[in-house]
């Protein structure tokens, strides 16, 4: 959950300084909130002329009121379309032909917005969010509307309804999620929400969710801090301080009553059962466990699923498991997809005996010692670009409200054991509660 914001004469008349001594581990920043509500991080690295702009809004398709669905993405494409000040399609034409570079993302939880390019940009950057941010919904017309809808709903197409596999992830989060549950439905959102949504729909959606409060701004990289304050306060102080609509921030923990069994016919090749599990909320309790656990079930060719199924038993051609973690809540999956001549009753029950066998004996502590590397490793790794800093900064702001709990966050998985892993699995793992998706060749 998000804390409390801090007193604003507090947040406001200082910065908030990691030491200098600050461990090698550590993303160093300085953090100061604007009087309308805009939250500010800064991370100075001077290793390369680059900086790079992270800009999180607190909306994603949690936050979607009933026929909105698919809002959230479509903002992600909306905001690109050009204001008074920067017409479409200037807002490109400026970044690129200076060598920067922009591009967008959308989750269940949050929309984020960044730019990479040389430091030199930095002004440029601020001013072209501060814009949109300021004025986007007033520009809004029927024309930029209809030719972001149709982008979105081809994507949907492209992504899920003509993809291989695809209609299952459409599938999963209305099997899933009783109605009425802000994960009830997925993120690109349906057809008919997106086909009937007016200017003055987009425009209200704009006012609820995209105004400072509801925002924090990384800068990062080969720049001055001073400076930088002095540029967002230029350009992004003169906006107003609309309260608008708070982000959701809990919801009722969902529970399916014993196993829930589905079959789609697709154009594949190969057979595909998918299991899907309610498991615990991104950075909660259990969270790091579950991402252990998939490594150890499916965490490449020596897990447990792929010896047992592909070399052993030879009944899948491949094996994925992952925890997929989000903000009210995480789903545990397997994708186990079977060979052309394999019986799927006789894989789903060889996955379920190599489930029990872990509930019951628990993993060895090289298998866990084995899949804390491999994490450790991932999560170094991807600490070295610029970018991925700046953007880690903004989820533990939002996820923790502090944006140096690089080190709570490391800790998780330090704590995991061979005994807290099985505890999780024996919680999570039930037959009695899960998805089980079959998506099979069409005849």
């Amino acid at each position: 959950m998000i804390r409390n914001p801090i007193p604003f004469a507090l947040v406001f008349t200082a910065m908030v300084y990691m030491p200098p001594t600050a461990h090698p581990q550590e993303i160093p920043y300085t953090r100061f909130v604007l009087p309308n509500g805009l939250q500010v991080i800064l991370h100075t690295d001077h290793r390369l002329p680059l900086v790079s702009t992270n800009l999180w809004y607190y909306v994603g398709s949690k936050d979607e009121p009933p026929g909105r669905s698919g809002f959230a993405h479509l903002f992600e494409h909306l905001m690109f379309m050009g204001t008074e000040k920067v017409p479409y399609p200037q807002f490109d034409v400026i970044m690129e032909k200076s060598g920067g570079s922009n591009n967008a993302t959308t989750s269940q939880d949050r929309t984020n917005y960044f730019e990479t390019g040389p430091r030199e940009l930095l002004e440029t950057f601020l001013m072209l969010e501060a814009d949109r941010m300021a004025s986007l919904g007033d520009s809004m017309t029927k024309e930029k509307l209809e030719s972001q809808r149709q982008v979105v709903r081809n994507e949907r197409r492209q992504s899920y309804e003509n993809r291989p596999y695809g209609k299952a992830y459409l599938e999963v989060p209305k099997r899933l999620y009783p109605q009425g549950h802000p994960y009830h439905h997925p993120v690109i959102g349906s057809h008919e929400d997106l086909e009937s949504a007016t200017v003055e729909d987009v425009k209200d959606f704009f006012k609820r969710f995209y105004f400072p409060r509801n925002a924090s701004l990384v800068i990062a990289g080969d720049f001055d801090p001073q400076e930088a304050r002095l540029l967002v306060e230029k350009h992004f102080g003169p906006l107003g301080s609309n309260t608008g609509a708070s982000h959701v921030k809990e919801a009722k923990e969902p529970k399916l009553e014993g196993t829930v069994k589905a079959t789609l016919e697709d154009s594949v090749e190969l057979p595909l059962s998918l299991f899907v599990w309610h498991s615990p909320a991104l950075y909660k309790s259990g969270d790091a466990d579950m991402d252990i656990l998939a490594n150890i079930l499916g965490g490449g060719k020596s897990s447990r699923l792929y010896r047992r199924l592909v070399y052993e038993r030879e009944l899948a051609q491949e094996i994925e498991v992952q925890q997929d973690s989000n903000y009210l809540g995480s789903e545990f999956y397997i994708h186990a997809y079977a060979r052309p001549e394999a019986s799927q009753d006789e894989l789903e029950a060889e996955i379920d005996r190599e489930i029990d066998r872990l509930k019951n004996e628990g993993p060895t502590a090289r298998e866990v010692e084995r899949a804390k590397n491999k994490i450790e490793t991932s999560f170094w790794k991807a600490q070295e670009g610029l970018g991925e800093r700046a953007d880690r900064l903004n989820r533990y702001q939002f996820y923790f409200g502090d944006p140096g709990a690089l080190s709570q966050d490391r800790a998780r998985y330090v704590a995991v054991t061979p005994g807290s892993v099985q505890k999780w699995a024996q919680n999570t793992l039930s037959t009695d509660s899960r998805l089980v998706l079959r998506i099979v060749p069409r005849k």
